[in-house]
């Protein structure tokens, strides 16, 4: 096989690897960016929204940076309009956060829901652990203002969308890097290889 050849080959490691970071990069914006179901003050204790598709949906908090947040003084409650069924809200895993400038979003739930009408209760209570609740209490932040705390429903992506999305970053680190070094280098590869 001639030099060229295999440089050619290393080369095309090249083109595989951005296919791949696409994908990943495609994955995790569909845990984060979701399209925005609806999106309610923290005054608001209740809304109504529909659901067009069936999959999984994501529950987030929006809020100033560096501001203490009111998660420790509610809990969420959905349930199906048309039954009145409750609708489970388990806890987000890895819990995604997203930072702007001056704002932030932090996942709380994740849940299943099929087509339908859905309503979303802000209700007193608590959802935190005692130990999160401790640990919110020893750092030192601004009061919140519930003008500016927002609950937000999003569509979102399996979480373990998220885990396959690391080793894919790392295959495609390999392949862009690999291949542009594997083809700079192809002369001594093949001279080291006999």
């Amino acid at each position: 096989m001639s030099l060229t050849i295999i440089r050619v080959l290393f080369f095309c490691l090249v083109p595989i690897g951005v296919f791949i970071l696409v994908k990943a990069i495609l994955m995790l914006k569909g845990i984060f960016n979701g399209e925005m179901i609806v999106e309610i003050p923290f005054t608001q204790k209740e809304v109504t929204f529909e659901i067009s598709r069936p999959g999984i949906y994501a529950i987030w908090q929006k809020g100033k940076l560096f501001r203490r947040t009111p998660v420790d003084k509610f809990q969420l409650k959905l349930s199906k309009v048309s039954s009145g069924e409750n609708i489970s809200l388990p806890r987000s895993i890895f819990s995604p956060r997203l930072n702007g400038f001056d704002t932030g979003r932090m996942e709380m739930n994740r849940f299943r829901a099929d087509i339908g009408s859905y309503c979303l209760n802000i209700v007193g209570g608590s959802s935190v652990s005692s130990f999160e609740k401790v640990v919110a209490g020893l750092f030192p932040a601004e009061l919140f203002n519930y003008n500016e705390y927002f609950i937000q429903v999003r569509e979102s992506r399996p979480m373990y969308d998220m885990v396959a999305a690391i080793p894919m970053f790392i295959l495609a680190g390999f392949c862009i890097f690999g291949g542009i070094v594997a083809g700079i280098t192809a002369p001594d590869i093949v001279a080291a290889l006999g």
